[in-house]
């Protein structure tokens, strides 16, 4: 079902069309095609050593009843506001999933099977190798050397343009302007003593 929403553009209102299925609740279709636009799937190496899957979409202010049916359809991660100045206009709302099994047992699944047909498409397959090497491990010190070396590296080639690393895109509500090129040193690698020698292996 086709329905209209009205927001606010300048000072003029006007009618946004939205996908509705006869229950309320979004299509999956619609979800699939608000993730290609905005939509983000995000995998974090924090300092701490947890390994942070995140996937959030970000709306205007006037769009908030959007994302609020996202988080009906989907059934896990939560809507806040993101402040962007002192104007309301400047303010967006964000729906955003952090839970780490809410990642591996919703997100995922879901968008293997609904398939996404932008750039996006190609940090999604990136995204989801990332959350099956560290499914219940979302710490840098449980990965082997070689995992962690394909996690930062799957990382790295997420959220770009043609996905390589010379042209990568700012992730959706991070400030500041795009690096030029990846320039973050990988996590350091684990060192392996034999017990009772001292000595590196």
């Amino acid at each position: 079902m086709l329905l209209t929403r009205p927001y606010l553009h300048g000072k003029v209102w006007k009618y946004r069309r939205f996908t509705e299925g006869n229950n309320g609740v979004l299509k999956a279709d619609y979800i699939v095609g608000l993730t290609d636009g905005e939509g983000c799937f995000l995998a974090q190496l924090r300092k701490d050593c947890r390994i942070v899957l995140r996937y959030f979409i970000t709306q205007r202010f006037d769009n908030k009843f959007l994302l609020d049916k996202v988080r009906e359809f989907f059934q896990v991660g939560y809507v806040y506001r993101k402040a962007q100045g002192n104007e309301e206009r400047q303010t967006t709302f964000v729906f955003e999933v952090t839970k780490q099994d809410e990642i591996h047992n919703v997100i995922v699944p879901f968008f293997k099977k609904h398939l996404l047909q932008g750039v996006k498409k190609e940090s999604f397959v990136r995204f989801s190798k990332i959350a099956e090497i560290v499914k219940g491990r979302q710490n840098t010190r449980l990965l082997e050397n070689k995992e962690l070396r394909e996690v930062w590296q799957l990382k790295l080639t997420m959220n770009t343009l043609g996905n390589t690393l010379a042209r990568p895109v700012p992730e959706i509500g991070t400030p500041g302007p795009p690096r030029h090129k990846a320039t973050v040193d990988p996590p350091k690698l684990k060192e392996h003593r034999r017990v009772g020698t001292g000595r590196s292996l």
